[in-house]
């Protein structure tokens, strides 16, 4: 049966319905407020269900509920219903997102799945491949480990057979020896004992062998006899023997102490000259015959080896059992170096300490005192009738020939004394290292040694293996190494004596070898197989990796573009550029990271058309329709410019210049932010705002007067604040701002370097305001003034009562601008007309206003607030100067400021002549020294407190009303200075080009390098001018004033100054303070006498020292200089740099811009302005002032830079001074003689006040 209309219909409307609220992002009620939308869909699927099938019905439905919704849609875009709004764009994006973050989903479960198993199945590949090759290698190491432990053992055991196969062979000489000569034992010696007991000694690696004879007691006066005449012969045989031997390099000594009676190891033959020997019972064993001979000090022979006391924990000694079962003993290991056992560690100290003295090539004396053992071998008597071979390879031991109850007799002993470490030293090669050989015994402690190829390291007392390895552990006694040799034995001789403190050696792995054998080849193993997997991995993932990684790419870019465009433009400007580039047709074939450049560069090839990648042309008119500009009509910009800046750069280093800068325009940057003010760019020192665009501001104007009022805040506390770190004038550095308000278009300027730019009228006006305005004033239009009067701030205007005659727009009214100003005080604007009548207005309240400035505002700081901030500046500079002082004295002396703090009370200062007579020629300069690097450092507090107090005096000492020999000037002085000091410490393309550190230091005679030189050249200028009189030496000889009495008219001022300063630093206050500045009598007379040149060098008016300075500059500097030698010129030449730094620092400010010259130049006439009126001047100043300038150029100035540039040393500064003093000269020589006569007006009319 066919399905009911009805009941097809309501499925469809269902599925309509579902369908609309999906899109919508809702469900009932979207569909209420859009309820005629279903209504029409719902009634035409009715309709059409009687003519079509139910799948026919179901797709038309489907279709009408589809063209339903885009009408929906049309509505809503053009605003056919505001109630009835679907953002289909929205929704539709949204069922994108969540039909893609399902399939997402569903990806990632299969990928988790696949990525599962693939990565089960490497696990455990990985984990087998690592297991099997780890196996592999500690297999190695065990096997390794085996081989060079039998191999250290086998090879130990032939070196202990070998020592006694020697041993052997030798007794058997002996008794021989002594058999044919008819020699009776003890009274056996043996001729060439040295010569061949060597043999014996480098064949076993030994450190000596010697003989001990059986001495019984009826024996002992005899053989004390027979010691004394024979033994003298026989130690000087020995001792010959050493200086013959090739490659000995023993000790060779004579001046020994022969002792003939037989003394104990206890006993000190030198302590006790005229022994009786020992007192004790025989039998003795008295040494004999050694090799080599030790006898530096003490007796080579008769020390009685039975006196030695047996070890802890044996009742007999090892000679006591030797004599007793006749048989080859190796004794206890002594020199263990335990710290343990202190007793024992001293005794065992003292004999390392004299072998130390005899053995050769032995730095140390800890590379004696290691374990070392005596290897002794008994001589029977008649041994050579008593011995007979035993062949058996097996047995290895001798028998004596007839009865064997005749028991032998031992007549001597025969002992090679071996380290333990000589014996398994050079067995394992290069690579076989960390194995571990511990000794262990009974009788002593343990003791361990490193194998690490063919060297041995001593470890020290004690077992040091790890148990992590002792089931490797392979071991034996010593007398049974035999059985690990790997060589049948041939020793024949007499068996060893086990019995006696056995000794047990075994051979332990380490963590060290282990390493050796250990390596990463498992894990590479792993992480091949693990790549095996992986590339199965990524080729799976290879399409899914290239689509992620592009899409990173653009993601970046678009970050990259963002941030871009939000640095150089507003956000509304930045949002049109995206949408626009967004709407640009070519967008979708441009590379993504290149859009926002093709954007800002036109996208064109040439100046009227572009192409794109189709070849097609397009014209201008499609460009233009993508360009961003608008009109803005209700704006207010500012312009601000820092009144005084390019004459205070002048004077700076470049750092300077940006550090100040970057602190200002900082900090507007920060207000503009706060305030909603538009920054648009920086030119040089000027700073452009605007404020009403992008995003517009009813109270535009209002904003951009605070936004002004705060820049201007900002100035005076910033400046006053800089003035302590870049110098005296920063706080005189102020800002002239100018507003005015107006319609601004405003835009992006495309091309190279594209930015934000503001066009119009209104910017080329607001630029008049402020070029027009003063320094700390806003100036404002008109037009701005209105706004500001409309918004109920009137009260912040003052008219200006004189016209602006700004270029380009005639005579203007305009107004200065105080936001700080309340409505209760000054003349309150509140309506547009009272503006008009505002510039007719000449009451006294309005010129006093235009006298204050800006009511409320006071931006010149007090004389004392500003003598502060110099005496700051002057501190920190002198304390950077100081700090290299010290810290070269520390270097060269030590941590302590003075080799003799005292020194500094003690200096010895010349006295009988005047300060001008002490000045020289040439003083010599400190030889090179290289330039050290200490780091970080600081002065001693107390230091610094006292070169504060210093400065502080200094700056009091200086004359307040001079207005121009004052602390300021000082302070302008060493700025100037520094600054040429600083230039002689960098290396510039106008120097000669040398190499290195030295080169430079003869380059610049020594004063690029020396710190004192420095700080002297900078405190002359300190002090050059201290307590200055106010009027030239000239006058006050004139005068006959008291100090051009005391210094006979000779530089009176000059001298003066010198004393007041150095007496000053003399005094108990600056103990400190001296103590940090010289240490030497050498320093201080250097640092004095460079002092007391550059001072009397600012007296550049006397004849005498004119002639003086000439004669020595041709001297040294020109070419006929053969009245010095090489060494005399180069100090002159530093002497005459040193008072030239000096001078034309004095005079900087003719030197300086037109703008610095113009205010010192100012000071200096009103200072000879005040000396005329106060009778203290022959005429008035004004009259021959132009012509003197005039005269100071040619005569002083000019020639003064000319040979500053010949000294070579200040490389570019030197055509700068030379290029503004000539600038200078002509600028003064056309606006001078005006401007004398304006400064004579102002002085006249400041007198008359």
């Amino acid at each position: 049966m066919a399905p009911k209309p009805r009941n097809a219909s309501s499925h469809h409307n269902d599925s309509a319905t579902t369908a609309v609220d999906i899109l919508r992002g809702t469900s009932r009620t979207s569909s209420l407020a859009c309820g005629d939308i279903e209504s029409r869909g719902m009634n035409d699927a009715h309709s059409a269900h009687s003519e079509s099938s139910e799948h026919e019905i179901f797709h038309e439905r489907l279709e009408q509920t589809r063209q339903s919704i885009s009408s929906a849609a049309g509505d809503f875009l053009n605003g056919a219903s505001d109630d009835c709004s679907v953002d289909t764009d929205r929704l539709s994006k949204q069922q994108q997102e969540d039909l893609t973050e399902k399939e997402t989903r569903a990806v990632h479960k299969l990928k988790i799945l696949v990525f599962g198993s693939l990565f089960l199945s490497m696990v455990a590949v990985v984990f087998t491949a690592y297991f099997l090759t780890s196996k592999a290698e500690q297999e190695n190491f065990e096997l390794q480990f085996h081989d060079d432990a039998y191999k250290l053992l086998g090879n130990m055991g032939q070196n202990v057979e070998r020592i006694f196969e020697a041993s052997d062979a030798f007794v058997a000489n002996i008794a021989s020896f002594a058999s044919h000569t008819n020699q009776t034992w003890p009274f056996v010696t043996i001729p060439d004992f040295a010569v061949r007991a060597e043999k014996v000694r480098s064949m076993c690696g030994a450190v000596y062998v010697n003989t001990y004879h059986v001495v019984q007691d009826n024996q002992r006066a005899e053989w004390e006899a027979y010691t004394a005449q024979v033994g003298p012969g026989v130690a000087s045989e020995s001792i010959a023997a050493i200086a013959e031997f090739d490659g000995m390099d023993w000790p060779i000594s004579t001046n020994y102490t022969e002792w003939n009676v037989i003394f104990s190891y206890e006993e000190n033959p030198i302590e006790v000259p005229d022994g009786n020997g020992v007192t004790y019972p025989g039998p003795y064993l008295p040494m004999w015959q050694t090799q080599p001979t030790l006898a530096e000090t003490e007796g080579p022979y008769n020390w009685d080896l039975m006196s030695l006391p047996p070890v802890p924990g044996q009742e007999r000694s090892a000679m006591e059992i030797m004599m007793q079962d006749k048989r080859p003993t190796i004794t206890s290991p002594y020199l263990l170096a335990n710290p343990a056992d202190p007793e024992r560690y001293e005794e065992d100290l003292s004999e390392a300490n004299w072998l130390h003295s005899y053995l050769p090539n032995v730095e140390t004396v800890e590379e004696v005192m290691q374990p070392i053992s005596d290897f002794a071998y008994p001589i029977y008597h008649n041994a050579h009738e008593r011995i007979q071979f035993n062949t058996d390879k097996h047995k290895h031991q001798a028998h004596e020939s007839g009865n064997n109850s005749d028991d032998p007799v031992i007549a001597a002993l025969f002992s090679v004394t071996v380290y333990w470490k000589d014996m398994i030293k050079d067995i394992l090669p290069e690579g076989s290292n960390g194995i571990l050989v511990v000794f262990e015994s009974d009788c002593v402690q343990d003791f361990t040694y490193e194998v690490n190829g063919p060297n041995v390291v001593y470890l020290g007392a004690g077992t040091f293996h790890d148990a992590k390895y002792d089931h490797m552990t392979q071991g034996s006694l010593v007398s049974d190494l035999k059985f690990f040799a790997t060589q049948d034995s041939t020793y024949t001789g007499l068996p060893l004596e086990e019995t006696y403190c056995p000794l047990y050696v075994s051979v332990h792995a380490s963590a060290k070898m282990e390493a050796a054998y250990t390596s990463n080849t498992p894990w590479i193993f792993a992480l091949v197989t693990a790549c095996v997997f992986l590339l199965t991995v990524v080729a799976f993932m290879v399409y899914n990796y290239v689509v992620e990684k592009r899409q990173n790419i653009i993601h970046k870019s678009a970050v990259t573009s963002n941030a871009i465009v939000s640095s150089l433009f507003p956000e509304a400007i930045k949002q049109q550029l995206m949408e626009t580039q967004a709407m640009n047709p070519l967008s979708d074939h441009t590379i993504p990271k290149n859009k926002l450049n093709s954007f800002l560069n036109d996208g064109t090839k040439n100046d009227n058309t572009f192409e794109d990648e189709r070849g097609s042309t397009h014209d201008v008119a499609t460009r233009n329709a993508n360009q961003i500009a608008e009109l803005f009509p209700d704006t207010t910009i500012m312009f601000a410019d820092i009144a005084g800046f390019t004459a205070w750069a002048s004077t700076r280093e470049p750092s300077h210049v940006f550090t100040l800068l970057e602190t200002l325009y900082g900090s507007f940057d920060k207000s503009a932010k706060r305030m909603g003010i538009f920054k648009v760019e920086t030119i040089g020192d000027s700073y452009v705002a605007v404020c009403g665009l992008p995003e517009p501001h009813k109270n535009h104007a209002v904003r951009m007067a605070r936004f002004a009022s705060s820049c201007l805040d900002d100035m005076s506390i910033l400046t006053k604040r800089l003035e302590v770190s870049l110098g005296p004038g920063t706080a005189d550095l102020a800002l002239r701002v100018g507003l005015h308000s107006g319609p601004t278009i405003a835009g992006v300027l495309r091309g190279e370097k594209a930015r934000f730019q503001l066009f119009g009228d209104t910017v080329n006006t607001a630029s008049r305001m402020e070029s027009s305005s003063e320094p700390n004033r806003i100036q404002a239009s008109q037009k701005t003034a209105e706004l500001i009067v409309e918004a109920r701030q009137g009260h912040w205007l003052t008219a200006r009562k004189d016209l602006v005659n700004a270029k380009g727009k005639g005579l203007l009214h305009t107004f200065w601008v105080n936001p700080k100003v309340c409505k209760s005080s000054g003349s309150v604007v509140s309506s547009v007309e009272d503006l008009e009548t505002e510039h007719s207005t000449s009451s006294d309240n309005n010129e006093e206003l235009e006298g204050q400035g800006t009511v409320g505002r006071q931006f010149s700081a007090p004389q004392e607030e500003k003598l502060q901030r110099l005496i700051d500046w002057n501190v920190e500079l002198f304390e950077d100067l100081l700090k290299p002082i010290v810290q070269k004295r520390m270097e060269r002396l030590g941590p302590s400021i003075s080799r003799d703090p005292s020194f500094a009370e003690t200096v010895i200062i010349p006295d009988g002549s005047s300060v001008r007579d002490q000045a020289v020629a040439t003083v010599t300069m400190p030889e090179f020294e290289p330039a050290s690097v200490m780091g970080d450092f600081e002065l001693d507090t107390e230091v610094v407190s006292q070169l504060r107090m210093y400065i502080t005096t200094v700056a009091n000492l200086y004359t307040r009303s001079n207005p121009f020999h004052n602390f300021e000037h000082a302070s302008h002085v060493i700025m100037s200075t520094i600054k040429l000091l600083q230039r002689v410490a960098t290396r510039d393309v106008k120097k000669k080009d040398v190499s290195n550190e030295k080169e430079y230091y003869d380059f610049t005679f020594g004063i690029s390098t020396d710190p004192l030189t420095k700080f002297a050249i900078v405190f002359s200028a300190l002090i050059h001018d201290v307590d200055h009189a106010g009027v030239s030496n000239g006058q006050l000889v004139k005068e006959d004033d008291p100090i051009a009495v005391i210094y006979e008219g000779l530089s009176p001022m000059e001298q003066h100054s010198f004393t007041v300063a150095f007496e000053l630093l003399m005094e108990d206050s600056y103990t400190k303070l001296r103590e940090a500045l010289y240490s030497t009598q050498e320093e201080f007379n250097r640092f004095r006498q460079l002092c007391i040149n550059c001072v009397i060098a600012t007296d550049v008016f006397d004849k005498d020292l004119k002639t003086f300075r000439e004669d020595r500059w041709k001297k040294a500097f020109a070419q006929d200089s053969s009245s010095l030698s090489e060494e005399e010129a180069w100090h002159c030449k530093a002497t005459i740099t040193i008072e030239y730094i000096i001078q034309a620092s004095d005079v900087a400010h003719t030197m300086q811009h037109w703008h610095v010259y113009q205010r010192w130049n100012q000071k200096l006439f009103q200072e000879m302005y005040a000396a005329n009126k106060a009778g203290r001047a022959d005429k008035d100043p004004s009259l021959g002032w132009y012509e003197g300038e005039l005269w100071f150029f040619d005569n002083y100035v000019i020639p003064l830079a000319e040979k500053l540039r010949q000294c070579e040393v200040f490389g570019v500064d030197c055509d700068q001074l030379l290029d503004f003093a000539n600038q200078n000269r002509v600028e003064w020589q056309k606006k001078g003689a005006e401007i004398v006569e304006k400064w004579k007006m102002e002085e006249e009319r400041r007198g008359f006040k």
